[in-house]
């Protein structure tokens, strides 16, 4: 079977009457248009604002944004920043904020793709691809929590800088085995305001520096450096907290390995939630914490799964019930891997379901041991290594 990789677009205004350039699906798969038909008005009012798939194989006729590779070149970026302030020149305030605008442009585009690549592709650092991923999640959050687009740029933005003039550090703790020796654990304590000192007073708004300053702070006071408790700390900081803890907890570390989903626990967002969390969640918000993972749901794109046929698979996409406005567990993965471990020449699309294939379990674990895979291809994009 061929798989047909879908990619999402809008359908503009200026397409109404016009001959379809492409074939149009939505967004549980099924077809809605054929290239060649006419796009309606009344198509237009039948789908509001909701995001339509094209095959990535036609999706060139119709637009030519490419996400994953704005994550790649976001990555660059911050590091470009982070080492022009170690280098002791001046915050490039301007060049951080067109970073955050560009970088949610990206994951407003094609957010399954931007969170599904991370979660597999990883490019660059530790510290890049941990302020990435949090960005990704804490847009996520942002945005279920209602925020306006200007206070989701801030949000990422915030997210992308937390650790600004100390990545270098994060880096050397990702790779850190042992107790932290006492200068090690000083840095590390004084980095939020270390990293909103050098954003203060740059014209980028307050709400930004804030919640860079409080995003190691807890909700009982044992966060740090504060020591600030429930209302002292701001929504913002409190999202960066979630994030960053969650983040950490989905990637491999040296001497500690990932806490991923269970399949067990994955019929219950609360049992999921908890395990995912643990003990951490006694310091965070359990309404932001219970708001992140209802946004998504229980196998996020980037789930590596072992179905029923031995094969590995992944989630490329969320499901969503649009009725009860509720994400579903994936009625169709990709499998990549055979039975025996050897890569697909094409992702094979498989459908999940009663006598069809079944997920068997979660498969991160295996991860490690996977032979080299272009993960960009999954979703139907070319991203240039950095």
């Amino acid at each position: 079977m061929q798989a047909m990789v879908l990619r999402p677009v809008m359908l503009s205004p200026a397409w109404i009457g016009e001959i379809a350039p492409c074939d149009f699906f939505d967004g549980n798969g099924s077809l809605l248009l054929r290239k060649g038909a006419l796009i309606s008005e009344n198509l237009q009012k039948q789908l509001g604002n909701r995001r339509l798939l094209c095959d990535a194989a036609q999706v060139t006729e119709v637009l030519t944004d490419n996400p994953l590779q704005a994550l790649a070149d976001a990555g660059k970026t911050l590091l470009m920043l982070d080492a022009a302030v170690a280098a002791g020149n001046r915050f490039d305030a301007g060049a951080c904020r067109k970073l955050a605008e560009s970088f949610h442009n990206a994951w407003q585009s094609d957010p399954d793709a931007c969170i599904g690549f991370m979660r597999t592709g990883n490019p660059g650092s530790s510290s890049v691809c941990q302020a990435i991923l949090a960005a990704l999640f804490v847009a996520e959050l942002g945005q279920a929590h209602s925020f306006t687009s200007d206070e989701l740029i801030d949000l990422i933005g915030a997210a992308l800088t937390m650790n600004m003039g100390s990545m270098a550090l994060h880096d050397e703790m990702a790779s850190f085995v042992g107790p932290l020796p006492g200068p090690l654990r000083r840095r590390m304590r004084e980095h939020p305001l270390h990293a909103a000192r050098i954003l203060r007073g740059t014209g980028l708004p307050d709400v930004w520096s804030r919640a860079v300053a409080q995003h190691h702070e807890n909700l009982n006071g044992s966060g740090y450096p504060g020591g600030l408790v429930k209302g002292g700390i701001c929504l913002e900081a409190r999202m960066l907290r979630l994030v960053d803890i969650f983040t950490a907890r989905l990637r491999r570390r040296q001497g500690r390995g990932p806490r991923h989903w269970n399949i067990t626990l994955a019929r219950d967002l609360g049992s999921l939630t908890e395990h995912v969390f643990d003990a951490d969640l006694d310091v965070l918000d359990l309404s932001l914490a219970r708001l992140l993972m209802g946004r998504l749901g229980l196998f996020p794109p980037g789930s590596i799964v072992r179905l029923s046929n031995r094969e590995l698979a992944i989630v490329s996409r969320r499901s969503y019930d649009i009725v009860r406005d509720a994400i579903l567990s994936p009625s169709e993965v990709l499998s990549f891997l055979d039975a025996d471990g050897q890569p697909y020449e094409t992702p094979l699309p498989r459908r999940i379901g009663l006598n069809a294939y079944r997920i068997l379990s979660y498969a991160h674990n295996d991860q490690p041991r996977l032979p080299p895979y272009d993960w960009s291809r999954i979703w139907g994009y070319d991203v240039q290594p950095p």
